[in-house]
């Protein structure tokens, strides 16, 4: 049995896949499998898939029909054999000793995260330190205002958290589907290690056709029905505490959310897909931008829309 599995989906990669398996085949610690679920890709990804397998015993392919990221993430899920998981997106790398650093920190935790380093276009990065927190119940409120580096990329997983709680990635989500994953891990860790500045994910901000670089209003406005979810399993599972606790940061992450649309989108678009998929999300209210830990002017721009949606069309709370 392997020490741990790595998973990465593939569609439509082949600009950057070989480089990013090959940083995964330099790892220094070489005990694990790289399980590559090729999406059903139209281009030449799935031959560079087989060439790697012929040429590496570590390398497992598999190939199924398009069903996007999440049902590829959840068929290495169903095939993975290691102790340990990680998942890397096909586009993006490893530091060579990433592993080496995570397993360092097992077995004594769950899982190990560890911070990205932006790449991009004009050969410039940006590294995004994790945040520090005290115990778990400040990890998931973190998490909830996506402040920590816990997602499906960038971290190490003990696999029977997952496979015993059957936790698998969100079919229909496609803007936002690790951050949900991740947060209903933590619900069922004991201890999560940040390792606060090893910036071992360099994460490709250079592929314009990335899904996040190609942005839309249903996309940004799905994480409020993230956040939605993440709610009802903090509820169901019940081990970080009461939902109550955790008002405040759904609150203010419900209304920077709606603040990052209105920044991308006009007024009329985004009220348009709030009303069409209002039964699915928990949307903000007046209360919410009360109350919510952002600035006055914030504010004002919120309530403006408020005031635009209930006069096109959106029910009152």
């Amino acid at each position: 049995m392997p020490l741990v599995s790595i998973i990465m989906p593939v569609y439509n990669a082949e600009q950057y896949l070989a480089s990013s398996i090959d940083s995964l085949l330099a790892q220094t610690v070489k005990d694990f499998e790289l399980l590559l679920i090729n999406d059903g890709s139209k281009d030449n990804s799935l031959a560079i898939c087989r060439e790697y397998e012929a040429r590496d015993s570590r390398v497992r392919v598999f190939d199924k029909p398009n069903g996007g990221v999440s049902s590829a993430r959840n068929m290495g899920l169903d095939v993975a054999q290691g102790e340990w998981l990680m998942f890397v997106d096909s586009d993006d790398w490893l530091t060579e000793n990433t592993l080496e650093l995570c397993l360092e920190h097992t077995p004594e935790y769950d899982v190990v995260c560890f911070a990205f380093r932006l790449l991009f276009k004009d050969n410039t990065s940006c590294d995004k330190p994790l945040c520090e927190t005290k115990d778990l119940i400040d990890y998931f409120k973190h998490q909830i205002q996506r402040r920590v580096g816990m997602r499906a990329c960038g971290a190490l997983y003990r696999r029977s958290i997952i496979a015993d709680n059957k936790i698998y990635f969100t079919p229909g989500i496609i803007y936002g589907e690790d951050w949900l994953w991740a947060m209903r891990v933590s619900l069922y860790c004991t201890k999560i290690k940040s390792l606060t500045h090893s910036y071992c994910y360099l994460y490709n901000l250079m592929n314009l056709s990335s899904c996040t670089n190609t942005m839309s209003v249903p996309k940004v406005i799905q994480q409020l029905k993230v956040l939605k979810i993440a709610k009802g399993y903090l509820a169901e599972v019940g081990s970080l505490g009461d939902v109550s606790n955790y008002r405040k940061q759904f609150r203010d992450t419900r209304c920077r959310v709606v603040l990052d649309a209105l920044r991308m989108f006009s007024p009329e678009e985004i009220c348009e897909h709030v009303i069409e998929v209002y039964d699915d999300i928990t949307f903000i209210d007046r209360w919410d931008v009360l109350l919510a830990d952002i600035s006055i002017r914030q504010k004002r721009h919120l309530f403006k829309f408020l005031r635009y949606c209930y006069a096109n069309g959106l029910q009152r709370p």
